[in-house]
């Protein structure tokens, strides 16, 4: 089944390479119109140029999602040259990857700053035209921020904070006709390629344009009735994750002694640390 976006008016963060730039090319041979985005002008540029030859549409704006500011003039390119914004994909990302005891104040705060606060900002400023038309976000997290990664402590707290940040989206913008979904992706990126040689099994990552279509489809119709998941796909496996649940519970109304509690935290009752393949693959290597 082909998907046809029709013209959707689209901003794709941190769509100048990797994942983003599959994304931002896939979009726009399904029709939508998009904005890319990036830090240099030159890979911005490039991408930009490869959807017009393929025949499709696309403005440039070149600057960090860590900047507020610019988050709005991101959206504003958006509707000043395609009338409105019907899609975000917040996929920028960077990483600055050091153990617990080694991360800097400055390696947590940047990283947090592109990941979890740049969402918030472009969401913010979408939110702003999307509470008048609709819309779909698609919110990048990443396993990191589902099961945890070694030397990543501020990469999955952001990606943590996108999960924590997609639900209070969707509570809060759903009744307007927006859609907002988390999507952790799996590829082969300059971003995966400190695993290289890591993961065991022989697992490889695969290639982003594998993963791309999940996102075109996330854009389309047929996802009308999808909002408020958390999603994982890596090109060939894709998974829908659980909301935060309860997994065991025991009442005493009478208060609690340590023998109450050594009772209720048995081994039976507590969870799995690493659940997915590719964190279990990192974590055995």
């Amino acid at each position: 089944m082909n998907i046809d976006l029709d013209g959707l008016p689209a901003v794709v963060t941190g769509s100048s390479r990797g994942l983003g730039r599959a994304f931002a090319l896939a979009l726009a041979e399904a029709g939508a119109r998009v904005v890319v985005n990036g830090t240099r002008p030159g890979p911005v540029q490039e991408t930009a140029d490869a959807i017009r030859k393929a025949g499709g549409t696309a403005v440039t704006a070149v600057g960090s999602v860590a900047d507020h500011s610019f988050c709005q003039d991101l959206i504003e390119t958006c509707v000043g040259e395609f009338g409105s914004i019907g899609l975000l994909v917040n996929n920028a990302g960077l990483t600055r990857d050091h153990s617990l005891l080694k991360m800097t104040p400055e390696a947590f705060d940047e990283v947090v700053a592109v990941h979890l606060r740049g969402t918030w900002s472009c969401v913010s400023a979408a939110a702003k035209v999307m509470r008048s038309t609709g819309g779909r976000i698609v919110n990048i997290s990443s396993g990191a921020g589902l099961f945890g990664m070694f030397g990543q402590g501020n990469y999955a707290a952001a990606k943590a904070g996108i999960v924590g940040l997609n639900r209070v989206i969707d509570l809060e913008l759903a009744r307007f006709g927006v859609r907002s979904n988390v999507l952790a992706p799996v590829a082969r990126t300059d971003m995966t390629a400190v695993f290289d040689g890591a993961v065991a099994h022989q697992l490889e990552f695969p290639p982003p344009e594998s993963v791309a279509p999940i996102v075109v489809y996330l854009a389309g119709e047929g996802a009308r009735d999808i909002r408020g998941q958390v999603l994982s796909f890596d090109g060939t496996v894709l998974s829908v994750w659980s909301h935060p649940r309860a997994v065991s519970t025991v009442e005493h109304t009478s208060g609690w002694t340590p023998g109450e509690f050594a009772r209720a935290l048995t081994p039976e009752v507590m969870e799995s640390a690493h659940p997915d393949r590719w964190g279990a693959g990192v974590l055995s290597s």
